[in-house]
C-alpha cells in the first residue's frame, strides 16, 4: 500500500507533478472540459427558456383575464369562505362584494362607467392586483376614495387624472335602486380586455350602502397542478352548497395553462427533466469513466515512484478543480451571452411587447446557473473521488496494470473452429470484441447517447406540435356572423374575442339574446341577409362545398317548470302555471344528419341519459350549454326528459315597429290595449342537457352561446313544425388558396356596404337613432398575421432548446466514440507492430462507433418509438390542438450527422498515429 512515511509534502512538486499529469492527458482534458461547459449551457438554456416562458405565459394570462383567481363562488357565504381555507389544495381564499353598475351623471346621455366592487386584502393583492399595470396609489381605505381603470376615467373625459379629484357618479345596487355618490379619486390602473372595467371602493363605503350582508363573491386559487375538472369535483364533494343553482366556477389556473401549451402538463416536465438530467450525467461522467484504467495506471506509477496517498489525490484533485473552475467560467460566460443578448436580438422588440417587455419576459436566472454549475461539476467532482478510492484500494503493482474489464478474471477461450472471413468482416469481428470487453461501459453508454437524442427528437416533436398554426388552420378561412347590438356591445358583450386567446372559441360570450338582439328583435331578422347571402355566391374563389352554415332561428321558449328547472330554479318558480315562458331570446340550430349522427355515436359510448331518438325523428329538442350545471342540476336534468317545450315566434317586423311607436306614445290606456301575436310551434320533448365542454364532444360548431340563454339543437324535421323561416345564423367560409386574398377584399367590401345600411335602418331599435346590428367577419388570415410574432418567437424559443439538446447528444456520441479510441493508443500500437495495416485500423475504429450507432438506433427504433406513442396519446388528451407527426426528418438527420462524427474521428485517429 502506500507508504505514508515517505517525507514528501512539497507544494511546488505536487503542483509540477499535477500540471506534467494533466499534460498528459491534454486531449481528454480538451474533452471533458467541453462536456463540462456544454452541460451548463445546456441545463442553464433549457430550464432558463422553459421557466422564463412559462412566467411570462402566466403573467400574460391573468392580465387578459383580468385576474389571478382561477375559481369563483357567486352568492358565497363565510362558512364557504371557512371551509375554502382549510382545504390543502387551495393555495390563496379571498371575497369580493359586487355592488353594481355606475353611470355617468354629469350628461343627460347617461353611460356605464364601471362596475362598482369591494374586495378584501386577500382578493386585492392576490389575485386582482397582479392582473393590473401602471397602478398609481393604493387600495381605497377612507369611506368617499374610489381607485378607477384608465378605460373608466376616459369614459368620465378624464385624459390627465389626479389624486383626490372628485369624481361624481350615479351607483345601482340592483335593477332600480340606485344613489348618487360623490368619490375622491386615490389611484388608478391599467387593464387589458373588452368587459366592463371596475371601480374599487373601501369597506366602509360598503358598509355605508346598507348591501344585503353575508353574500359575497369568493375568489380562490387551487394548486397548480390540478386541472379544472378535478378541483371542481373535489370543490362540490367538500363545500356546503346554499342551493342545487349554486355554481362553482373552475378553470386552469394560469401556469397550468402556460405549462400545458408549452409541455402538455407537469408530468411531460417531470419526465423532460430526469432525461435532459440524465443526458447530461451521462455527458460528463462518460469521457471520465471510459479513461478510469489509464488515469489508474499513470498515478500507479506515480504511487510506484514515492507518492503519498495525500499527494496523489492533491494533483489528481487539483486538476479536476482546474477542469471545474475553467469549465465553470466560460459555460456561465457563455449562457449570460446567450440568454440575455443573443436570445432577445433574434427574438425582435414585437415579441417581448406581446409578452409584455422586458421586465416580464427574461431568460437569464441567476439561480438555474448555479444550480448547473452545482450539478455539472457535482457529476465530475464524484466520478473523480471514485478514481481515487479505486487507487485507494490498489497496490503498486495491482495499479500501474489495472485493467477495469479484467478485474482478476479469467478469459475463457471456447476452443471452436473460426470461420475464415473478409477483411472487411474480420475488422468489425475485431471491433465487436474490443467494445464487448467493457459489456456495462457499451451498454450504459449507448443508452445515455440514446437519452440525448431521444429528447431531441421529443423536443422537436412538442415544438411542431404545440405550433399555434395548427389551431389556427382549423378555424375557417372567414367566419361571418351577426354583431350584438349597440347596448351589448357597451356591456363588452360579443367582443370577447378580441382579447381572449385563440383556443376559445370565438362565439363564446357572457350576453344574453336580449343583448344581442336589442335592436333588431323582429322575426324577419336573419344576422347573415338573404341579400348578403346572394352576394357572397357571386365571389369567385369560395368553395361552397367545404363551407358551413350554422341555421335556426330567435325565437321565445316556453317550457314546464320541470323542464327549466335545471337552467334556472328561481325562473320556475314565478307563477303557478306548469309551463313557463322565458324573458329573453333564445337560439335554435338546426343539424343535418350527419352532426345527428356524431351525436348518437358520442351519446352511445358515453352512456348518457339523452333521448337522441325523439330529436332525430323530429319530436324533440336538445339542449346544449357550456358547463353550467352542478352535479345536482344534473341530476334535475336527468329527471327532466321528456318535458314538453314549445316556442313563440318573435314579432313581425312591423309589430316591432308599432310597439316602439306605442311604447314612445303617451297613452298608456292604448298601450295596455293593444295586443301583438306571437306564432307558437308544435309541443316538442325536451331530449336533455349536453354539456359541450365535455371531453370527446362532436365538434358540431355553433353560433353566438353562452351562459345568457338557452341554445337547442333541432333536426330539419322538428324545425318544420317551428312558424318560422329558417335564417344563417353563422356562415364558415373557404376559400381557394390561390385567389384567397381577392376573397377576403371583397368580403370585406361586401360586409361594409351591409353594415352601412343596416346603421340606417332605425325603425325597430328602442334606442332612438340606433340602427340594427351589423356583420363582422374574423379571417384566418388575420389571425395568422397577428400571432405571427407570438408564433415566431415561441419557434425560435423551443428551437433554441432542440439545438443544444441536439449538440448534447452529439458531443455524447462525439466524446464516447474519441475517447474510446483515444485511451487505447498503447493498444493501438501493438496491433500495429503485428502487422495491422492503417486500412484495417480505420475499418476497426469504423466499426467500433458503428456498433454504438447501431445500438443507439436501435433502441430509437424500439424504445423510441414506443415513447413517441406514448406522447402522442398523451399530448392529444391534453391539447386539443396538438398535432402529431413522425418525426422522420430529424431522425435521419440525427442518423446521418452520427455517421459523419465516426468518419471524422476515425480518421483524425489514425491521422494522429
Amino acid at each position: 500500500m502506500f507508504h505514508k512515511n515517505i517525507p514528501n509534502n512539497n507544494k511546488d512538486i505536487i503542483r509540477f507533478l499535477a500540471k506534467n499529469f494533466a499534460g498528459t492527458k491534454k486531449v481528454r482534458n480538451a474533452i471533458l472540459f467541453c462536456s463540462v461547459v456544454i452541460g451548463i449551457v445546456a441545463i442553464t438554456m433549457v430550464f432558463g427558456i422553459s421557466v422564463g416562458k412559462i412566467q411570462a405565459e402566466e403573467i400574460r394570462l391573468i392580465r387578459e383575464n383580468g385576474t389571478a383567481s382561477s375559481g369563483r363562488i357567486e352568492d358565497g357565504t363565510e362558512e364557504q369562505y371557512e371551509k375554502l381555507k382549510q382545504l390543502d389544495y387551495i393555495k390563496q381564499v379571498g371575497k369580493s362584494i359586487f355592488v353594481g353598475e355606475a353611470i355617468d351623471v354629469s350628461e343627460d346621455n347617461a353611460k356605464t362607467i364601471c362596475d362598482v366592487v369591494w374586495a378584501d386584502s386577500e382578493s386585492w393583492n392576490n389575485f386582482l392586483k397582479p392582473a393590473y399595470t401602471n397602478i398609481i396609489g393604493n387600495y381605497p381605505q377612507k369611506k368617499d376614495e374610489i381607485l378607477l381603470a384608465e378605460r373608466a376615467l376616459k369614459k368620465l373625459g378624464i385624459s390627465e387624472p389626479e389624486q383626490g379629484m372628485e369624481i361624481n357618479l350615479d351607483v345601482y345596487k340592483g335593477v332600480f335602486e340606485h344613489s348618487k355618490e360623490k368619490f375622491k379619486l386615490c389611484g388608478w390602473y391599467t387593464d387589458s380586455g373588452n368587459e366592463l372595467a371596475a371601480g374599487y371602493i373601501s369597506h366602509d363605503k360598503i358598509n355605508e350602502l346598507n348591501l344585503e350582508k353575508g353574500s359575497y363573491t369568493l375568489l380562490f386559487s387551487q394548486s397548480n397542478h390540478l386541472s379544472r375538472s378535478k378541483t371542481e369535483e373535489k370543490l362540490y364533494q367538500a363545500l356546503p352548497m346554499k342551493s342545487a343553482d349554486q355554481k362553482i366556477y373552475v378553470s386552469d389556473t394560469a401556469q397550468y395553462t402556460a405549462v400545458s401549451k408549452l409541455a402538455g402538463g407537469y408530468e411531460m416536465v417531470i419526465l423532460g427533466t430526469l432525461g435532459i438530467l440524465c443526458g447530461i450525467y451521462f455527458l460528463v461522467r462518460n469521457v471520465l469513466w471510459i479513461s478510469v484504467s489509464e488515469d489508474i495506471q499513470n498515478l500507479g506509477l506515480l504511487h510506484t515512484i514515492g507518492a503519498t496517498e495525500r499527494q496523489i489525490t492533491k494533483i489528481y484533485r487539483k486538476q479536476m478543480r482546474s477542469l471545474m473552475f475553467k469549465g465553470a467560467v466560460l459555460g456561465s460566460l457563455i449562457s449570460v451571452l446567450i440568454l440575455v443578448l443573443l436570445i432577445p436580438e433574434i427574438l425582435g422588440f414585437h415579441f417581448y411587447q406581446e409578452m409584455g417587455g422586458n421586465t416580464i419576459l427574461s431568460f437569464f436566472r441567476p439561480w438555474i446557473l448555479l444550480i448547473s454549475v452545482l450539478f455539472v461539476n457535482g457529476i465530475l467532482w464524484i466520478a473523480s473521488e471514485g478514481v481515487i478510492r479505486k487507487i485507494t484500494k490498489l497496490s503498486c503493482i495491482e495499479s500501474a496494470a489495472y485493467d477495469e474489464n479484467i478485474g482478476g478474471r479469467k478469459i475463457k477461450h471456447s476452443g471452436k473452429l473460426v470461420l475464415k472471413r473478409s477483411e472487411i468482416g474480420e475488422m468489425f469481428y475485431i471491433a465487436w470484441g474490443n467494445i464487448t470487453r467493457y459489456k456495462a461501459r457499451f451498454i450504459i453508454t449507448s443508452i445515455s447517447i440514446f437519452l440525448g437524442v431521444l429528447s431531441f427528437i421529443l423536443m422537436n416533436v412538442l415544438t411542431n406540435g404545440c405550433d399555434y398554426k395548427h389551431l389556427l388552420e382549423k378555424r375557417p378561412d372567414f367566419l361571418i356572423a351577426g354583431e350584438f347590438s349597440e347596448f351589448g356591445k357597451s356591456q363588452g358583450c360579443g367582443e370577447e374575442y378580441k382579447t381572449r386567446e385563440i383556443d376559445v372559441d370565438p362565439l363564446l360570450t357572457q350576453g344574453d339574446g336580449v343583448e344581442l338582439l336589442y335592436d333588431n328583435d323582429y322575426d324577419e331578422f336573419s344576422p347573415i341577409s338573404q341579400e348578403l347571402e346572394k352576394k357572397l355566391h357571386k365571389i369567385d374563389g369560395i368553395d361552397w362545398e367545404n363551407s358551413n352554415l350554422i341555421e335556426g332561428a330567435y325565437v321565445t321558449t316556453v317550457m314546464s317548470k320541470k323542464g327549466i328547472r335545471p337552467y334556472d330554479e328561481g325562473l320556475s318558480d314565478l307563477t303557478d302555471d306548469n309551463m313557463v315562458e322565458g324573458f329573453s331570446w333564445d337560439t335554435v340550430q338546426v343539424l343535418n344528419e350527419n352532426q345527428i349522427l356524431s351525436l348518437k355515436k358520442y351519446v352511445q359510448d358515453n352512456q348518457l341519459n339523452i333521448d337522441v331518438k325523439s330529436l332525430e325523428e323530429g319530436n324533440g329538442v336538445l339542449i346544449i350549454h357550456d358547463h353550467m350545471l352542478t352535479p345536482e342540476q344534473q341530476k334535475l336534468a336527468d329527471e327532466a326528459i321528456g318535458e314538453p317545450v314549445y316556442f313563440k315566434t318573435l314579432l313581425s317586423k312591423e309589430d316591432a315597429i308599432r310597439r316602439k311607436e306605442l311604447i314612445n306614445s303617451e297613452s298608456e290606456e292604448k298601450q295596455q290595449k293593444d295586443e301583438f301575436p306571437q306564432k307558437e310551434s308544435e309541443t316538442f320533448t325536451l331530449c336533455g342537457y349536453l354539456d359541450r365542454q365535455s371531453d370527446n364532444f362532436p365538434e358540431i360548431h355553433q353560433s353566438w352561446h353562452g351562459e345568457g340563454n338557452l341554445y337547442y339543437f333541432i333536426s330539419e324535421k322538428g324545425f318544420e313544425k317551428i312558424p318560422t323561416e329558417k335564417k344563417i345564423l353563422t356562415m364558415e367560409l373557404t376559400a381557394d388558396p390561390k385567389k384567397e386574398f381577392y376573397v377576403k377584399t371583397q368580403i370585406g367590401e361586401l360586409i361594409s356596404e351591409e353594415n352601412k345600411k343596416r346603421s340606417e335602418m332605425t325603425e325597430v331599435s328602442m334606442d332612438e337613432g340606433t340602427g340594427e346590428a351589423g356583420v363582422f367577419v374574423i379571417c384566418k388570415s388575420d389571425l395568422m398575421q397577428q400571432k405571427e410574432t407570438y408564433m415566431r418567437g415561441n419557434r425560435i424559443l423551443l428551437g433554441a432548446v432542440s439545438i443544444i439538446l441536439f449538440i448534447a447528444g452529439l458531443t455524447n456520441y462525439c466524446n464516447v466514440v474519441f475517447t474510446g479510441m483515444y485511451a487505447r493508443r498503447k493498444e493501438f500500437d501493438i496491433m500495429k507492430s503485428i502487422g495491422m495495416t492503417d486500412k484495417q485500423m480505420k475499418l476497426m475504429l469504423f466499426g467500433e462507433g458503428s456498433y454504438y450507432f447501431m445500438c443507439v438506433m436501435g433502441l430509437l427504433f424500439t424504445v423510441g418509438v414506443a415513447a413517441l406513442v406514448g406522447v402522442k396519446i398523451y399530448m392529444e388528451n391534453k391539447l386539443s390542438y396538438f398535432t402529431f407527426h413522425w418525426p422522420i426528418l430529424i431522425t435521419v438527420g440525427v442518423m446521418f450527422s452520427f455517421v459523419l462524427i465516426n468518419v471524422m474521428v476515425t480518421h483524425f485517429i489514425c491521422k494522429k498515429r
